[in-house]
């Protein structure tokens, strides 16, 4: 009888060879994961309009020309007020419902482009959890401070699929910015998710809406393109919570749903919404609202692909996105007002705590590593015996 390649009467079957291919193996599985590339010291205050006299900023409108911008006066408030007086030229889009051509709705009907806004935040893990679970991906519409304070949410909203958009550094409403200031207000939040995950995003929605044709002006010289959504027809109002009921916000958003649906033989395009991953309240409206929409027989999807747009990303000279981090960092309560994360004592913990996690997980990899180093050598210390 032929002895068995595995038997004891055939020991050299265990070549060096293949151990030394189960020790290579042995080290892939164990590298440390890398995390998010962020160095909040290169970056702005999160809550302030950034300064435009700072050398980056500085370096950015060097290489970009604003001459030709519309002469439309800049606007005051938060949001602004509309004008007594509307000029049609300004294509105020709050205001007029003039979208020019930013993109307001899906090409195909049926299509449902889901978005949201102001993230990352502590509540977002929940979220992507729940997107996860229903397979459908979404446009992050990101705010620049909060990716700073956040880098690895963004690290796995890229990493499942997602698509990432600018909402701007500090949530300021554009038209009550200079053509400067919106200049550091995009290329600060395009920095912060480009260090986060490589990507340099290409789309953006004005905080509010707020966008006309001088503010366009200024974001298709920065290559951008404006992302808004269906009007109050397709606007969640989840920001609104708690001064409006959950319930209130989960039955106009589904009424517009069952309208659009009950009336799909005249629709030829499809729409797209605006909600926020705020807090779980919010989180808990998009439960309530994806799986409503499915029951209806809408395809789900984020603006990217509504738009068939298989490169949303623009050419970046960053490495590709990183893998996501083991463990998120504990959350901390979001603040019950301001939209934007602070760097408060509590966030300044949780940096700590953050910091502390990476430097464990950065250890405990290195150990791996040298333990498997020195299992590695006997694997191949004991082939060479046994030849």
């Amino acid at each position: 009888m032929t002895p068995s390649h595995f038997s004891n009467s055939n020991p050299r079957r265990f070549s060096p060879i293949l151990l030394y291919t189960a020790f290579v193996c042995f080290l892939a599985s164990t590298t440390p994961l890398t995390t998010a590339a962020i160095n909040k010291a290169d970056f702005p205050p999160s809550s302030v309009v950034p300064s435009v006299t700072h050398p980056q900023v500085q370096q950015w409108l060097a290489e970009i020309d604003l001459k030709g911008a519309p002469s439309i006066p800049v606007n005051v408030g938060e949001p602004p007020d509309c004008p007594a007086k509307l000029d049609p030229g300004v294509c105020y889009w709050t205001c007029e419902n003039c979208a020019n051509d930013d993109v307001v709705e899906c090409p195909d009907k049926n299509v449902w482009g889901l978005t949201f806004d102001d993230g990352p935040t502590p509540a977002t893990p929940e979220l992507l959890a729940f997107l996860d679970q229903q397979q459908v991906k979404a446009t992050f519409f990101l705010i620049g401070a909060n990716v700073v304070q956040y880098p690895d949410m963004v690290v796995k909203e890229a990493a499942a699929g997602h698509h990432l958009a600018s909402h701007t550094w500090s949530h300021r409403a554009l038209t009550t910015l200079t053509n400067e200031q919106i200049v550091a207000e995009i290329k600060w939040t395009e920095k912060a998710i480009l260090d986060a995950t490589g990507l340099r995003v290409r789309y953006m929605r004005p905080p509010y809406g707020d966008v006309d044709n001088r503010v366009r002006f200024v974001l298709k010289k920065l290559g951008y393109t404006v992302v808004n959504w269906g009007g109050d027809t397709f606007d969640s109002n989840d920001w609104k919570i708690p001064q409006v009921s959950s319930s209130a916000v989960v039955t106009h958003l589904q009424k517009s749903i069952a309208a659009y649906t009950t009336n799909a033989a005249n629709n030829t395009k499809g729409f797209i919404s605006l909600e926020h991953d705020l807090t779980s309240q919010t989180v808990n409206i998009a439960k309530t609202l994806i799986p409503f929409g499915k029951e209806h027989n809408l395809q789900i999807m984020s603006v990217a692909d509504c738009l068939h747009d298989a490169s949303p990303y623009g050419v970046a000279s960053n490495t590709a996105v990183v893998s996501p981090p083991i463990n998120t960092p504990p959350p901390r309560p979001p603040a019950p007002v301001n939209l934007i994360a602070q760097d408060t004592g509590t966030g300044l913990d949780l940096d700590h705590r953050h910091n502390a996690a990476i430097g464990l997980r950065k250890a405990a990899g290195a150990a791996v590593w040298s333990s498997g180093i020195v299992l590695g050598s006997v694997f191949v210390a004991t082939g060479l015996a046994l030849l």
